[in-house]
């Protein structure tokens, strides 16, 4: 890191701060302005939040350890997420606008009555905030510390004020939660997702140039594959499908990405960051185009610079046994001087698109679902603007002590998939089907995060840490128990009054299939956005954004003809999508 490189990443902090502190009036006035930008989002400011949101600096270095241990046919471990992602965007993107809610726990007490709505929504809101969005920051605060090691050429230890000595991964780590808490205490979701636009840009940008380098050190893709024929991986590592010969990719962990993973998660609905963004979207209309360009951007465009990185890091680096290192190793070793900065500041941007959402987040779990409903109700608009703010740091100082014990990224993401996952069909069924009740959910998560603890404990297929295959037993058993439970609780339980299910069904539109008691009470046909033409948009999307993805990955390793095709098939169907959602009034 020579001074120009430092002055880059200095430059680039600064102006977040600065960015931060002038959209601040934006945010004082109310728990809406903070938490929800006063609902004013433009689509492609909100698809892009998004988009930053769902990346962090831990990201690359998780893709790096799954591609060089499992090839590119690893990565369905994340290609399952298109499946899902898209359901969000034109199922439920809508529907969240619709509730009018500022948190995905408050919408609880708007879809259920009584008692157990009033405690699944607080179990809900500190489940997410004390435990889900903590591993989350604690993860992402982990990945920046090994990249902090690894690239900044910077003494071991320093001292600093009323801390003494200690480490320098964690004092830079500190600065930048710092600098992440000035602009989102200051201006809540609007300096979030402002800065998020800047820190995507410069994020790419330093991605790209990294895979370019990476590229041209191996020898372009001639020069790729024959490294990695020699490689542990073989010439089969560029494959995009496992070879069952081979058996890079266990059978079960397949079953389990493309049949189970994408719907057995609490973000099947969107809940969480993506309905955040939509709830703070200026209509449905920007909250769905939000969706579909957040989706085609992050799988299309984003993720190649990296897997084209990680892939190289095979025969750059083919004895490494950090696999999670490889590719800050990469900076070190192939950026040169002036360039070193802008990588930094990438992973800088990375880093804080995670943290500042993550926070302020996590905040509006413990304001306006914990604090505001049960401990301080009735206060003014500005009290809680104020106590959010506050909320912001405590969650801050409490995930970086959590970020010091966690032994690796992928296996604290793979723990919270699990702890997730008994909450995935019981999050559609809500939406969709009547009987479900407070009992459901309740059943459902109490279910579903026992059993994640207990075979993490006992660790019967190896614990977290014990590969793919064990995390694909895993995740089955915990959802085949929490789902059986959930469906049992609600057959069981009284359905919920029928005044409050009518008033939900008024007020989100979702398809009378499901509601035909509800729906039959109503004078008058109360119109949905969601209905066969949407199926049929949404298999278009499936295909333009899969063949994009491809046909991108195909002309980036040397197979033009190929690549071709499915760019024009991602065309055809993507722009038949558009036209149809967009141009045509939806059924």
């Amino acid at each position: 890191m020579a001074v120009l490189d430092w002055a880059v990443v200095g430059g680039f902090l600064l102006a977040l701060v600065i960015v931060g502190l002038l959209l601040r009036p934006r945010a004082s006035d109310s728990l809406e302005d903070f938490f929800i930008s006063g609902r004013k989002l433009p689509w492609w400011l909100a698809g892009t939040s998004i988009l930053a949101t769902s990346f962090s600096s831990d990201t690359p270095l998780i893709y790096t350890r799954v591609i060089r241990e499992d090839g590119l046919s690893g990565a369905w471990f994340y290609w399952n997420g298109v499946i899902s992602g898209l359901i969000v965007a034109f199922f439920f993107a809508r529907m969240w606008r619709r509730a009018g809610v500022i948190t995905d726990a408050e919408l609880i007490e708007l879809r259920y009555s009584g008692r157990p709505a009033a405690v699944l929504r607080g179990c809900i809101a500190l489940f997410r905030s004390v435990v889900l969005e903590l591993i989350t920051l604690s993860w992402v605060i982990l990945g920046m510390t090994k990249i902090v090691c690894t690239v900044l050429d910077l003494p071991p230890e320093l001292d600093l004020p009323f801390l003494g000595r200690v480490g320098v991964d964690l004092a830079v780590v500190l600065t930048l939660v710092t600098v992440a808490l000035v602009y989102s205490t200051a201006s809540g979701l609007w300096g979030v997702v402002v800065t998020d636009l800047i820190e995507f840009i410069v994020a790419i940008g330093g991605a790209v140039l990294l895979a370019v380098l990476a590229m041209r050190k191996v020898g372009g893709v001639q020069g790729l594959r024959q490294g990695l024929a020699h490689s542990a991986l073989g010439q089969g590592a560029l494959d995009f499908l496992p070879d069952p010969s081979a058996m890079q990719v266990p059978a079960v962990a397949m079953v389990v990405y493309l049949g189970i993973q994408w719907w057995a998660n609490t973000e099947i609905d969107g809940s969480g960051k993506r309905a955040q963004r939509f709830l703070a979207c200026k209509d449905e209309r920007n909250a769905l185009v939000s969706g579909i360009w957040n989706m085609a951007v992050q799988w299309i465009i984003r993720s190649w610079p990296w897997y084209l990185a990680a892939i190289a890091s095979v025969v750059i680096y083919p004895q490494l046994s950090d696999h999670e290192t490889a590719y800050p190793r990469l900076i070190v070793d192939l950026v040169p001087v002036g360039f070193k900065g802008l990588i930094v500041a990438s992973f800088l941007a990375a880093f804080l698109s995670t943290i500042d959402s993550q926070l302020n987040l996590s905040a509006s779990y413990l304001v306006n679902d914990i604090y505001q409903r049960f401990w301080a109700p009735g206060r003014g608009p500005r009290h809680y603007v104020r106590v959010s703010r506050i909320a912001t740091i405590v969650v801050a100082v409490v995930a970086t002590s959590l970020a010091l014990g966690l032994p690796s990224v992928l296996d604290a993401f793979r723990f919270k998939m699990e702890l997730m996952a008994g909450l995935g069909l019981v999050y559609v069924l809500r939406w969709f089907w009547w009987r479900v009740t407070a009992w459901s959910e309740l059943v459902a998560l109490i279910s579903g995060v026992l059993t994640a603890l207990l075979l993490n404990v006992w660790s019967p297929f190896g614990g977290v840490a014990g590969g793919a295959e064990s995390f694909a037993w895993r995740l089955i058993i915990i959802v085949a128990v929490a789902t059986c439970s959930a469906l049992l609780a609600t057959v069981m339980v009284t359905p919920e009054p029928m005044d409050r299910l009518r008033e939900f069904y008024q007020r989100i539109r979702p398809p009378a299939l499901l509601w035909g008691p509800v729906a039959r009470l109503e004078s008058t046909s109360v119109p949905s956005t969601i209905g066969p033409s949407t199926l049929i948009q949404y298999f278009l999307a499936l295909i333009a954004v899969f063949a994009g993805m491809f046909g991108l990955g195909k002309l980036l390793l040397g197979q033009p003809s190929l690549g071709l095709g499915l760019a024009l098939l991602s065309v055809i169907t993507g722009g038949a999508m558009l036209w149809w959602t967009l141009g045509a009034r939806s059924s």
